[in-house]
């Protein structure tokens, strides 16, 4: 997966951070810092990656450009995975 660009709405930027703590420069670092991708449920991909801690992005992926849905600090088993996969 090639990203060449990360798009996140001022509204959901917002939300992210209010709610979770998560700052847009985070969210931007764990896609070019030894990532683990996978893809959800949904049809959503979802990166974690370390930064200051273990975040967790869920995004769509179209042409080259991630769209943030939402951002959190990663779960135990989220923590445990990245760890297993790096």
């Amino acid at each position: 997966m090639r990203i060449k660009k990360v798009m996140i709405s001022f509204e959901t930027q917002e939300k992210i951070f209010k709610k979770h703590n998560v700052r847009r420069k985070d969210i931007e670092a764990v896609f070019f810092d030894d990532p683990y991708y996978f893809k959800d449920k949904y049809g959503r991909y979802v990166v974690i990656g370390f930064i200051d801690d273990y975040v967790t992005v869920i995004f769509e992926y179209q042409e080259e450009i991630a769209t943030i849905v939402t951002a959190y600090r990663s779960s135990r088993w989220q923590k445990k995975l990245y760890k297993v996969k790096r």
